[in-house]
C-alpha cells in the first residue's frame, strides 16, 4: 500500500510543478490572472478540474495505463506578448516534468540507500522515474493538444493551425490508441524510457518490481481518489 501512496502522491507532485511552470511563465510573459486564480501556489486543488488533472491520470495509473499530465491551468492567451512567449508556456510544461525526473532520480545518481524499513521505497522512486520519463515523451509530441504542439503552433500557417486545432479533440485519443494497440510504437516508447532511467542509474530490476508491487497494490488508490473528488466539490461549494 505505502509503495502504491508513494507513487500516487509522487505523480500528483509532479504534475503540480508541471502546471505551476505553465502558469510561471505566463505570468512573465502578460497573463497575470494566474496569480489571481492561484496557479502559482502549486496547491493541487488550484489546478482542478479534477478529472482532467487528477483523476483520469491515477486512474490510467491504476490500471497500468500511461498518465499525462492535464491541460489544468487556463492561460489567457490574449494577454501574453507575443508568439515567443505562447510557446514558451506550453515548453514550460515539459520542463517542469524534466525537471522532476531529476528529482526523482536523484537518490539513485548519489546512490542513496533507503533504510531496512522502507525497502518498498526505491522501487516506487524507481518506478516513478519510469512514469515520468514515459510522459515526458508522449507530452512533447507534436499532437494537439499536447504541449510539444503548443511549443510550435504559434509558428504554424493560419490554415495549418485551424486544421491542426480541429482535430485537437481527438489528438489524445490517437495516442492513447497508438500507444496501446500499436506494438512497435508501445515498445518504442517503454524501451526508450527504460533506456532513459538506465542512464539516470536508476536499476532496472527496482522498476520491474516497483511495477509490479504498484500492480498490486493499486486499488488502494480509490481512496485517494475518493479523497480527491470531496476535496474538490468542498472547494466548489466554498465559492458558490
Amino acid at each position: 500500500m505505502f509503495l502504491a501512496l508513494t507513487v500516487c502522491f509522487g505523480w500528483i507532485l509532479a504534475l503540480c510543478v508541471h502546471e505551476f511552470c505553465h502558469a510561471l511563465v505566463a505570468y512573465i510573459g502578460g497573463d497575470k490572472s494566474v496569480k489571481e486564480k492561484g496557479y502559482l501556489t502549486l496547491n493541487p486543488l488550484k489546478y482542478t478540474d479534477p478529472g482532467l488533472t487528477l483523476v483520469v491520470p491515477i486512474v490510467m495509473l491504476m490500471i497500468g495505463g500511461i498518465a499525462l499530465p492535464g491541460a489544468a491551468v487556463y492561460i489567457d492567451r490574449s494577454a501574453l506578448k507575443n508568439r515567443f512567449w505562447h510557446s514558451a508556456v506550453s515548453a514550460a510544461g515539459p520542463l517542469g516534468s524534466a525537471i522532476m525526473i531529476f528529482v526523482y532520480a536523484l537518490p539513485f545518481l548519489l546512490n542513496i540507500q533507503p533504510p531496512d524499513n522502507l525497502a518498498w521505497l526505491a522501487p516506487a522512486m524507481a518506478f516513478l522515474v519510469l512514469l515520468q520519463i514515459v510522459a515526458f515523451f508522449l507530452n512533447s509530441l507534436p499532437i494537439p493538444p499536447l504541449d510539444g504542439y503548443g511549443v510550435i503552433e504559434p509558428f504554424l500557417p493560419r490554415p495549418v493551425r485551424i486544421a491542426m486545432n480541429n482535430f485537437g479533440r481527438y489528438g489524445i485519443w490517437l495516442v492513447f490508441g497508438l500507444m496501446w494497440f500499436v506494438e512497435p510504437l508501445n515498445a518504442l516508447l517503454w524501451d526508450t524510457s527504460m533506456a532513459v532511467a538506465y542512464q539516470l542509474n536508476v536499476p532496472l530490476n527496482l522498476i520491474k518490481i516497483g511495477y509490479t508491487l504498484f500492480s498490486q497494490q493499486k486499488f488502494y488508490l480509490v481512496l485517494v481518489l475518493v479523497g480527491v473528488m470531496m476535496l474538490s466539490q468542498v472547494g466548489k461549494a466554498k465559492k458558490e
